[in-house]
């Protein structure tokens, strides 16, 4: 009875934060829109190929000032693979920007979808309140440019990297200014002709499932094809594989979701005092490896994709001695993802997500 009045409750905010212009006109998955896929399973990544920056990519700038053989291959390990453009509070044009990105890249690799990553929002330490009215509108004619920027090309976005991971550090009132925003982002976005959209759902070390579930949907989830996981964090796959599952079972129509597997392959680390610092090491953790690649036949019941949102390589803050400022691409971080790089599936074995 609790999971039925549960399931009922969640259908219920879905309801009302699906309401409006979305609602009447409906969602239309644009599976034939973006590539040769047949969308199978609902899936409308299937058969995608996404673009790798084989010019500009972080990890390929990176192996040409490499002096040995052995640099040069654990680079290109990441070299290789898609990378997710960001764009977020430090794009001072973000029409301009997005614009000439999908430019060049769709010129570089015509067929392929660029995989988009943003991370707009402010996230200050825990303070309480949210967004004040001007930085609000600031955050929207951010994604009105945005969106402008992107017009009728094809692109995957996973929208805002820990949007509601950081949501509990807010009363209420700025939880929901925060939602707000986010829907807002949300339709500016699904109405384009021809992306698809996931709204962050953090991971599952971070936030109990039903309480990220109710986030989702008061954040606009069902606008778009689901939610995305692991992106700031080491953890399993085959845990956020689980946790993502419990989610879905709890979204009525997006029963959909992609797992950043960038920096998984060998979990997370557990600190000592995981009461005092939380239950991992995310500020750079030594001995972490790339988890599986980038792939969107995951074998997972509703994983649309593995993706490596987190680009391998980008430095989480001055954690010691040596380390750039967060979101610097920093080699020697880089290589040893490389060299401890585990691509198989893998986790603890009390974590059993169903395959399809």
């Amino acid at each position: 009875m609790r999971r039925i009045a549960l399931i009922a409750s969640i259908a219920s905010l879905a309801a009302l934060a699906f309401a409006g212009p979305a609602q009447a006109a409906g969602w239309n998955p644009p599976a034939e829109l973006l590539g040769p896929g047949t969308g199978g399973n609902g899936n409308p990544l299937t058969g995608v190929k996404f673009s790798v920056d084989e010019q500009w990519g972080l990890a390929n700038r990176a192996r040409l000032q490499c002096s040995t053989q052995r640099c040069y291959d654990l680079m290109s390990l990441i070299a290789d693979q898609p990378e997710t453009k960001r764009f977020g509070s430090w794009t001072a044009n973000p029409r301009a920007a997005i614009d000439a990105y999908l430019d060049r890249i769709l010129d570089d690799q015509p067929g392929t979808v660029p995989l988009l990553a943003t991370y707009r929002l402010q996230h200050p330490h825990c303070r309480g309140f949210g967004d004040s009215p001007d930085e609000v509108e600031r955050y929207q004619r951010w994604y009105d440019g945005f969106a402008a920027g992107i017009g009728k090309r094809p692109a995957v976005i996973f929208l805002e990297i820990d949007g509601l991971i950081t949501a509990h550090c807010l009363n209420s009132r700025g939880q929901v200014t925060r939602y707000r925003e986010l829907v807002y982002a949300m339709r500016k976005l699904t109405e384009l002709p021809r992306t698809v959209v996931y709204l962050d759902a953090g991971s599952a070390d971070a936030a109990p499932y039903r309480e990220m579930a109710r986030r989702l949907i008061k954040s606009g989830v069902m606008r778009g094809q689901g939610f995305f996981l692991n992106s700031t964090h080491y953890n399993w796959t085959t845990s956020e594989l689980a946790y993502g599952q419990r989610i879905a079972r709890l979204l009525p129509q997006v029963r959909h979701f992609v797992v950043s597997t960038a920096a998984n392959g060998q979990g997370p680390l557990r600190p000592k005092n995981r009461v005092r610092d939380g239950n991992e090491v995310r500020c750079n953790p030594p001995k972490r490896g790339l988890g599986p690649k980038p792939t969107a036949n995951t074998g997972y019941l509703w994983a649309d994709a593995f993706v490596w949102i987190g680009n391998p390589g980008r430095s989480a803050g001055r954690c010691k001695p040596g380390d750039p400022g967060v979101g610097v691409f920093h080699a020697p971080i880089a290589l040893g993802l490389a060299q401890y790089a585990n691509f198989t599936v893998t986790g603890p074995k009390t974590d059993r997500p169903t395959r399809r």
